[in-house]
């Protein structure tokens, strides 16, 4: 089987223009990531011409309505959606949080004028945030059925609204929108829900990758393990080894026809003091090597008093799956 390849684009800076901030540094408030349950949710059985002839346009009344009903079945399936907030001059300070759903993937603030649905809204502190989508009450509507203010299901207005028909997989843009009311920090996170036609009997629901732990400096590192860092060398760290995990999975080629390949997952290091280098791990390049996963943390020696640091290890699965592991430790200069 083929692994998936990855094309990294990288943007030159010019000799004038300042040195942007570490982006392994989390030291203001941010959304570190985002990742839904399930991460994927297929259509079965599939026709593509059902995609193609749902996506033509038009309203939902000259559409036929077993072909609607097919597809909207999905959209009755619950979902749990799940964001990594970090707030770390925060000192527990609640946050405004509004979630919603658009059919743009291009609407970055996703508030498209009439193209957007309202999923939820509140205040709470930072941390690790789940919001359950299953349709028991209106703060938790089904995003699939969510209905656009002119009365079009959500579903179907991306659907109609891709330019290739979702012969790639519906994507639903979903955008945190993250503000704190004592300052003027305000932050955006847009994570895409997949739904996927099944063109072939081999293609099979995604699954949220997990990572089955982390070394620090070859050692296990256990979740409830505080360790005592100092000075100023550097740390490695690594994750256990997943190679297991890495599912394969088929895809449609242009033609349709099946295509197999393998996961390559990624992994992002971040953390709330210094700095991790590499940033983002992982991935297979063009001429099939894998990239091996080891990120060293170099501790910001110009801090004179010791600090709590915490660490965070994303994991994405280049098909939408994502999610984090977190570890803590005391550092003394």
């Amino acid at each position: 089987m083929r692994r998936a390849l990855v094309i990294v684009l990288a943007a030159l800076a010019g000799a004038c223009t300042p040195p942007l901030p570490n982006p392994t540094g989390v030291v203001d408030l941010r959304v570190v990531a985002a990742s839904f349950e399930a991460p994927e949710v297929l259509i079965s059985p599939c026709d593509p011409r059902l995609l193609v002839s749902l996506g033509s346009g038009g309203s939902t009344n000259q559409i036929d309505p077993a072909s609607l009903a097919r597809l909207l079945v999905v959209g009755q399936r619950p979902l749990t959606y799940r964001a990594l907030v970090v707030d770390p001059k925060g000192e527990g300070r609640e946050l405004s949080y509004r979630l919603r759903a658009c059919a743009n993937q291009g609407d970055r603030e996703c508030d498209n004028t009439d193209d957007f649905v309202e999923l939820t809204s509140g205040k709470r502190p930072a941390g690790e945030w789940t919001f359950t989508l299953d349709g028991s009450a209106p703060d938790k509507p089904l995003l699939g059925t969510a209905l656009l203010p002119d009365g079009q299901p959500l579903l179907l207005e991306a659907l109609t609204q891709d330019s290739s028909r979702g012969l790639g997989g519906i994507r639903i843009p979903v955008m945190l929108e993250v503000r704190a009311s004592d300052t003027d920090e305000h932050v955006f996170a847009q994570k895409l829900m997949v739904v996927q036609c099944q063109f072939f009997p081999s293609m099979r629901e995604n699954v949220t990758p997990v990572l089955p732990g982390v070394l620090l400096r070859g050692e296990p590192w256990a979740e409830d393990f505080v360790p005592e860092l100092s000075g100023g060398d550097e740390v490695l760290m690594e994750p256990m080894d997943f190679s297991a995990l890495e599912e394969a999975y088929t895809v449609p080629s242009l033609s349709l026809s099946p295509v197999n390949l393998v996961e390559s997952w990624k992994i992002a290091w971040y953390t709330t003091h210094g700095t991790m280098s590499a940033f983002e791990t992982g991935g297979t390049s063009f001429d099939g090597n894998t990239e091996r996963h080891r990120s060293r943390w170099q501790p910001d020696t110009t801090v004179k008093e010791p600090r709590d640091v915490t660490f965070f290890f994303v994991v994405r699965d280049g098909r939408g799956g994502q999610s984090w592991l977190t570890r803590r430790a005391k550092w003394t200069p």
